[in-house]
Formats: structure tokens, C-alpha cells, sequence
């Protein structure tokens, strides 16, 4: 939009500026209501990088396996895990004067366990679909619950492993499983994140909050 004067040092009024705003508001709309009827086709991305159907899937396998040795152990001692927790619990609840700490201790020792190994198993079992569908649906959205469900699992692996298995008359082998899957998880979660796989995907559609406030 040009003004009427041709004078470079005229300040244009207040009703040429809306004006020169109108304008630009309807020329996106026109672009944006044009692109909504004529859409782009997609583009084939190609195959998926190897480090995503390969590289992560394998260190998603080698955690689970770690992982399904630990929680095989887990029930088949399952009564000894709950008397060594409920051991560990009592001291810290005898400060509670209107809690009875032997009973609380043992309630819980009962709970956790069983919530952990059933938990713990079923969240990682979820997580292998969301692994595989990053490749099928060529999702950035699918790739970043992924690695949220990651995030979580690895958040509640290492606690497992020290309220069950850190006691001096535990196997050791089994507290350094839970250790080895969480490691793991934490490679396959890095591999989804690799150059190769963040240029094959999709762009991120990130909001850009000051473009945002300025209408662009």
C-alpha cells in the first residue's frame, strides 16, 4: 500500500495504518483459504532411517529382556522382596505415634512390589507400538510421546531397583538388570533422537509465540 504523499519523512495516520492492516489480514486469509482448498501433495519421505527400525528397536528389545529377567525374579521371591521392604519401611514409621509402623510397613511392602512388576511391565509393553508406529506413520508427534513414555519409565526403574532388590542378602545380578534396561531405554530413546531420524520426520510445527503476537 503506497500513501497519497510522497513526502519519506510523512507520518501515515492512524486510518492508513488499519488500512494497511486490513489489507494484509485479507491477503493471508485469501493465501490460507487458498491453501486449504488446493492442499500440497504429500511427500514421500523415503524409508526410515535404520538407527529408527533397527538401532532402537534392538536396544528396545536387549532392555526388555533385562527388564523381564528382573521382574521374573521379582515374583518368583516375591515374599522375601515384601519382608525386606516392610523391614527397610518400619523404622522410618515408628515416628508416626498414631500409625501402627509394623502393620503400615507390611501394608505397604504388599503393595508396592506387586505395583512395580506389574506396573513397570505393562508401561514398557506399550511403548514397543509406540516405537514401531514412528516408522509406519512417519509421526514427530508418535516419536515425542515415545520418548515422554520413556521418560517415565526410567523415572520409576531405578526406584524399583532399590526398594526390591539394594539389600546386602539380595542378588546383586538382579538389582544390576533393572539398571541394564534402564540404560537401554535411555539408548534407544537417544537413537529416535539422531540426526538421521529428525531430518526424516515431519517438521515441528512449534509455536513461535512472538511471531505469534505480531500476527505473523
Amino acid at each position: 500500500m503506497t500513501f497519497p504523499d510522497d513526502d519519506p519523512d510523512r507520518i501515515p495516520t492512524q486510518a492508513e495504518l488499519d488500512a494497511e492492516d486490513m489489507a494484509e489480514i485479507a491477503r493471508r486469509s485469501a493465501d490460507a483459504e487458498h491453501r486449504d482448498r488446493y492442499p500440497a501433495r504429500p511427500v514421500d519421505p523415503g524409508p526410515p532411517p535404520t538407527v529408527l527400525t533397527r538401532g532402537a528397536r534392538i536396544a528396545w528389545l536387549a532392555s526388555a529382556v533385562a527388564g523381564l529377567i528382573w521382574v521374573v525374579y521379582g515374583f518368583v521371591n516375591l515374599s522375601a522382596t515384601t519382608t525386606r521392604l516392610a523391614d527397610r519401611l518400619e523404622p522410618g514409621l515408628e515416628e508416626l505415634s498414631d500409625v501402627d509402623s509394623a502393620a503400615k510397613a507390611q501394608s505397604l511392602a504388599e503393595f508396592w512390589p506387586l505395583a512395580f512388576l506389574i506396573g513397570i511391565p505393562v508401561v514398557v509393553a506399550l511403548s514397543w507400538p509406540m516405537l514401531v508406529g514412528v516408522a509406519r506413520t512417519h509421526s514427530r508427534n508418535l516419536r515425542n510421546v515415545y520418548l515422554s513414555t520413556v521418560v517415565v519409565i526410567c523415572l520409576f526403574v531405578p526406584v524399583c531397583a532399590d526398594l526390591l532388590f539394594n539389600y546386602p542378602d539380595a542378588p546383586r545380578w538382579v538389582w544390576a538388570m533393572a539398571w541394564v534396561q534402564f540404560g537401554l531405554l535411555i539408548v534407544s530413546a537417544i537413537l529416535t533422537l539422531s540426526r538421521a531420524v529428525g531430518q526424516w520426520l515431519p517438521p515441528s510445527m512449534r509455536v513461535k509465540p512472538f511471531r505469534v503476537m505480531r500476527g505473523q
